[in-house]
């Protein structure tokens, strides 16, 4: 997800979302505030266990496949992820479409989200059982691997919506809080050659020496 002007952007976004919130489109707002059919993803300590062993073996350099069930990613986001980097969502969970492509659902209060983007004054017009009440997010996305002098493993978002109202996924960027942004790229060591996300499991192939 690459965004050139980053000012105009917000600007754009920011008054789409005044016109869904203040201008009448009532329907757009009770689609944010709906609930989608979400049933999440069960996991245990033990799948959080595995998932931080893997991520320390993948530390050391080495030549073969690691793969991390769809519970132990969501494990690791849930319980680790998340808390360390004090990202401002809840119940985060993760689906492993596959062809390197996820879903992630969590939620935040709408306030949140609009102080996020800069519309607090339209916040304090909303009633307070909506402002304070949490909506879910939902984001499709793919990974890919950017070569450079630093690689990075890039998470391109190409689907957002809040509740079962769609907005443009550059959106994403102005709505959440900058941790939870920062997840969107991460640094890569030199002897992971790639990842891939299949159903239900994401596979790392590591290589001794690049």
């Amino acid at each position: 997800m690459r965004l050139g002007c980053s000012g105009c952007l917000g600007s754009i976004v920011a008054l789409a979302l005044v016109a869904i919130l203040v201008g009448g489109t009532v329907g757009a707002l009770v689609r944010m505030l709906a609930d989608p059919a979400i049933i999440g993803p069960v996991t245990t300590q033990a799948d959080g266990a595995r998932a931080q062993r893997k991520l320390f073996d993948l530390g050391r350099p080495r030549t073969g496949e690691t793969v991390f069930t769809e519970a132990e990613i969501n494990a690791l986001l849930a319980r680790h992820l998340v808390e360390a980097r004090g990202v401002r969502i809840a119940a985060p969970s993760v689906q492993l479409i596959g062809e390197n492509r996820f879903l992630v659902r969590a939620q935040s209060p709408l306030l949140q989200l609009m102080g996020e983007a800069g519309l607090g004054v339209v916040a304090d017009i909303l009633p307070s059982r909506w402002a304070t009440r949490p909506v879910w997010l939902r984001l499709g996305a793919r990974v890919r691997i950017e070569d450079g002098p630093r690689r990075q493993l890039r998470i391109d978002v190409d689907e957002f919506a809040v509740g079962r109202q769609r907005l443009p996924a550059p959106a994403l960027r102005l709505l959440l809080d900058p941790a939870a942004v920062g997840l969107l790229q991460w640094t890569l060591p030199e002897h992971v050659q790639s990842v891939g996300i299949e159903p239900e499991r994401v596979v790392v192939q590591t290589v001794a020496s690049r």
